[in-house]
């Protein structure tokens, strides 16, 4: 799923990630999607980076079992959720 997000200059396209529980490398912050500049098409300079935080990490996943059929599998209180205003990967 794609949001498409305007700044003063542009409009630009976040691309949500499926599983709900990525946090970023560098803050550990919860990462629901991240820009992708080659979406937004021919003069977008802005780098590709995990939205909110804008950092230009990779992410990993909190949760070791989560699928895309079945979503977490693992037992409450295993491993860190996300913040309320984040389902299925979007902010609310």
């Amino acid at each position: 799923m794609a949001t498409i997000t305007r700044t003063h200059t542009r409009t630009h396209v976040l691309i949500t990630f499926a599983d709900p529980y990525l946090r970023c490398d560098q803050c550990r912050g919860w990462v629901p999607r991240w820009h992708d500049p080659d979406r937004c098409g021919p003069g977008c300079d802005a780098p590709a980076l995990n939205d909110p935080c804008e950092h230009r990490a990779g992410v990993t996943t909190a949760c070791p079992s989560w699928g895309p059929v079945d979503g977490c599998r693992c037992p409450a209180g295993e491993h860190d959720r996300p913040p309320a205003d984040v389902v299925d990967g979007r902010l609310l």
